[in-house]
């Protein structure tokens, strides 16, 4: 599905400004004891980005409305998007970035995504087909729920996202940027199956 309103740009462009907590990777880790931490990665395929603004977007999976309203979210990356300029990540030749979430414990599921393929007037917006990648947040504890991988080009009919553990590799790199992780158990919840969208994402198991 596409968009090519200007006020629907005016308000992504609000979003990646004002909203510090749907960054991918924050400056500081996050430490609430009553909420909890689910970790990750979002890695692009490609080597340049095709569009301007990428955002994935996840709720709880419960019926409580007001929940569901209060905590959920999205990830936002916000590319060079440059005439030959390359990604802007955290490790893997800047193509692979850290994702942090801080939410009240539940079970979630990353549900969609959308792109803006330029800013400005003439900028669309398009829509990914619903899906659900699920994941689990625990109070005081932190979940590591795969790599995101996400096909930049993919041709129509097949896969955009595939989810895959790899734990281990990002361990490493999320101990480098936050040292509060060192020693810090780690549960690891890559989800296995999930809702594919028609097709959309598919499981590495």
């Amino acid at each position: 599905m596409k968009k090519s309103l200007l006020a629907l740009v005016a308000i992504v462009i609000a979003s990646c400004a004002s909203k510090t907590e749907y960054a991918a990777s924050p400056d500081k880790y996050p430490a609430n004891p009553e909420k909890g931490i689910a970790i990750g990665t979002l890695t692009f395929e490609g080597d340049t980005p095709v569009n301007e603004i990428y955002r994935f977007f996840y709720e709880p999976t419960g019926n409580d409305k007001t929940f569901k309203k209060k905590n959920a979210g999205k990830i936002i990356i916000n590319t060079p998007h440059k005439s030959g300029a390359g990604w802007n990540g955290d490790f893997g030749n800047k193509k692979t970035y850290l994702v942090i979430i801080e939410r009240e414990p539940g079970t979630y599921a990353f549900n969609r995504y959308s792109y803006l393929n330029r800013l400005g007037p003439t900028g669309e917006v398009s829509y990914s087909k619903d899906f659900a990648i699920p994941f689990e947040i625990k109070k005081g504890t932190v979940t590591y729920f795969g790599e995101l991988n996400y096909v930049d080009k993919a041709v129509k009919g097949t896969p955009r996202i595939f989810v895959a553990d790899y734990m281990e590799r990002d361990m490493k790199e999320f101990e480098k940027k936050y040292p509060e992780l060192k020693g810090k158990k780690v549960e690891n919840n890559t989800p296995k199956a999930g809702n594919t969208g028609e097709g959309t994402v598919d499981f590495r198991f």
